[in-house]
């Protein structure tokens, strides 16, 4: 239906209260008006003076230099260190003091037109000066604030310092009400939007204003507050190549000082990847951790500085130099040849980038000032070797790999000997380790490892002891356990060595021979966050020979001690326990009375129940002690299964109140694609050709039916 000739026009859009007061004043006391604005104009000229005068001033609690009295110039001032701030409030005070100034200044000095519809254009052509122009002082005023003061929202979000959310919250309040001004004083002109071309063109430039900038608002909270918490990297590798593993996340955020890597290298897989590696550990780190790449010959003033100031890259071109702080003083360099390594055992699986892993060591190496902790191997009473003696039959029975393998992780390994008048152990020892004694150990060495174990160290903690138990044998006939002289002092924190080892039945679990058994961690101690648990995971497991049966004390350990069941033998497999090395016969004729006696099932403790052969202990959330009943899988001739080198490594990690990083973080193996030896010639020559031709055939055919019918 169309409107007839007569019809009125369309009422205009309706003017919010406020806003109309303003026009209807603007419109009939324009002087009143005027000074109304030229009012609000001297508020914000007193805010700028006071913002300039706090910028001019010192800071209250800056001291003043002291004079020299051989210096003829006056001394240096005190900085405000608030003073670039004071100055842009200053600025932004006086640009609206300006403009209300201005529209004021044009509503006296200028003619009031005859006409009522004249006078009502300009009064709102005046409240759209007036707010349009104040909100956009605001809006810019506020994203300079917001530009100054970003650092704020990273210490406010990441960090959690809520005293820094301030100088977030006040540009962003600023900017949404230079908002809300531009958009309350469009609507008095909208009423003229259509007869009127310089207000509609003033209306639609001011649309197109603030559209652009809740745009670029949500843009900003998006990438800024939302996208920080969101996963942004998606490794798409089947085997997370480049994903980093949690404890490495946790290292990086809990870094005591800030790092910086500089990333010296250039082309090459390799190299890419180290690169890649620095960058995922920079935006996990929440600003601890800062990479910079370096190319010695695009970036050659910058090389040169760091040559200057660390001469280790003079005799190393290529690496990662580790700088720690802001003066960098403490430092480390990665070559470049540390971040890859090729299986020597097996030189077919190809090379494996091990970046992760090399880079954690030396961060973990700074983080605890370059210092070496020292792990200290008792050899007095027949413990195995920490030398590797020559001839092979005798090198299996040392512990000389496990002793280099906790030296590539940053640990210093010592033997030590007690003294035979006054057995102590060193106050530099981190962390002591006893490793299967052939015979027990005298009193007086025990007493030197429970004084360790109970008096405060000179770094302000007690001792921490691994003790390496397996079973071992007197002379014949007997050829019974020896003990090791240490069951009462773990006695003393709740653990419970006993004098026997376990057998089991034959053709059971994988068809291991009878003396040897497979322990893995317990679900107890992976449920109670036990940290040697977690880093190696609960899918590890521990093949040994006649492991001793180490158990926790149900009530506990006197002095407040919490000791926890860390490792079992696996579940199913029936057992039972000897406290004398059997032959062949003994074995044959124990089990013949197993079958049969129940006697002697109840003497042996015979049963599937899986053995608690392993127990760690903790003194509230640190960790004190360690027994494991079996030591012959950390020997030199188990090297080629590094499971429990990993084994103890983690245990004087956690004793150390260190994260078993290196356990958690694997190699990577680099895949290399191949193509077959043989191709099929009919698909990878002749199918494409011929799908070509046809479709070729098919767009001709159809262009000349389509203009046939067309011509």
């Amino acid at each position: 239906m169309q409107p007839t000739p007569d019809a009125p026009p369309p009422a205009p859009p309706a003017e919010p209260p406020a806003v109309s007061g303003l026009v209807d004043l603007f419109t009939n006391d324009r002087q009143r008006g005027g000074m109304l604005l030229l009012g609000a104009c001297t508020v914000f000229l007193l805010l700028a003076l006071f913002c300039a005068w706090q910028a001019s001033r010192a800071p209250a609690d800056a001291e003043p230099p002291k004079e020299d009295p051989l210096k003829l110039a006056e001394p240096e001032k005190p900085k405000n260190p608030h003073r670039g701030a004071y100055i842009l409030a200053a600025v932004t005070a006086g640009a609206a003091c300006l403009q209300l100034a201005s529209v004021g200044a044009w509503l006296i000095v200028s003619f009031a037109p005859a006409e009522l519809e004249t006078r009502r254009t300009h009064a709102r052509a005046a409240v759209l000066a007036a707010g349009s122009g104040l909100g956009t002082i605001f809006m810019v005023a506020g994203l300079l604030f917001f530009y100054r003061w970003s650092g704020s929202l990273s210490d406010w979000l990441d960090r959690g310092q809520t005293k820094e959310a301030k100088f977030v919250l006040v540009p962003f309040l600023a900017i949404l009400l230079g908002a809300a001004l531009t958009f309350v004083s469009l609507f008095p002109a909208r009423a003229e939007e259509r007869n009127n071309p310089q207000l509609r063109r003033w209306v639609y430039g001011m649309n197109l204003k603030l559209v652009v900038l809740l745009a670029f608002l949500a843009l900003l909270l998006v990438n800024l507050i939302v996208g920080p918490r969101l996963p942004n990297r998606l490794d798409t590798t089947d085997k997370g190549f480049y994903s980093l593993s949690p404890n490495t996340i946790g290292l990086l955020q809990k870094l005591p000082e800030p790092i910086t890597a500089h990333v010296i290298l250039q082309g090459g897989r390799v190299s890419e990847d180290v690169r890649r590696l620095a960058a995922n550990c920079a935006d996990a780190s929440g600003g601890k951790f800062v990479a910079k790449v370096v190319n010695p010959t695009a970036d050659l003033t910058e090389y040169q500085r760091l040559v200057g100031k660390y001469p280790v890259l003079e005799a190393n071109e290529y690496g990662v130099l580790l700088t720690v702080g802001a003066d960098g003083k403490r430092h480390s360099f990665l070559r470049a040849d540390e971040f890859s390594q090729r299986d020597q055992r097996n030189p077919e699986a190809g090379t494996a980038f091990v970046g992760e892993a090399r880079l954690l060591k030396e961060l973990l190496f700074l983080a605890e000032n370059e210092k070496k902790a020292v792990v200290y191997f008792t050899q007095s009473s027949g413990e195995l070797p920490l030398a590797a003696p020559l001839g092979e039959a005798v090198r299996q029975g040392s512990v000389a790999q496990l002793g280099e393998f906790l030296g590539r992780n940053n640990l210093e390994v010592r033997p030590l000997r007690f003294d035979a008048k006054d057995p102590k152990v060193p106050d530099d020892a981190a962390v002591v380790l006893v490793a299967e004694p052939r015979q027990p150990l005298p009193p007086d060495q025990v007493m030197a490892l429970r004084r360790y174990m109970t008096d405060v160290r000179p770094g302000g903690q007690k001792g921490k002891l691994i003790v390496l138990a397996g079973a071992t044998f007197g002379a014949a006939p007997k050829r019974e356990v020896l003990p090791t002289g240490l069951e009462p002092l773990l006695a003393e924190y709740g653990v419970r060595l006993d004098q026997r080892f376990v057998l089991c039945e034959p053709g059971r679990a994988r068809d291991l021979p009878p003396q040897v058994a497979i322990a893995e961690f317990t679900q107890s101690a992976v449920n109670a966050r036990n940290p040697i648990a977690l880093a190696l995971g609960k899918s590890a497991s521990y093949p040994g020979l006649m492991w001793r049966e180490v158990s926790a004390a149900p009530q506990g350990a006197p002095g407040g001690a919490r000791p926890t069941t860390l490792l079992i033998t696996e579940p199913g497999r029936v057992s039972w326990l000897e406290d004398r090395l059997p032959t062949n016969a003994d074995y044959n004729r124990t089990l013949e009375e197993l079958n049969q006696s129940q006697q002697a099932r109840i003497a042996k403790a015979y049963g599937d129940a899986p053995r608690s052969v392993g127990v760690a202990v903790a003194d509230g959330d640190a960790g004190r002690l360690v027994v494991i009943g079996n030591s012959n899988m950390v020997i030199d001739a188990a090297a080629g299964d590094p499971s429990g080198f990993d084994l103890v490594g983690a245990s004087v990690d956690w004793l150390r109140d260190r994260p078993a990083l290196s356990f958690d973080v694997q190699s990577k193996r680099y895949q290399e694609f191949r193509f077959p030896a043989t191709a099929d010639e009919n698909r990878g020559l002749w199918l494409p050709l011929v799908i070509g031709v046809v479709a070729v055939l098919g767009l001709g055919s159809a262009v000349w039916v389509v203009r046939r019918r067309t011509a």
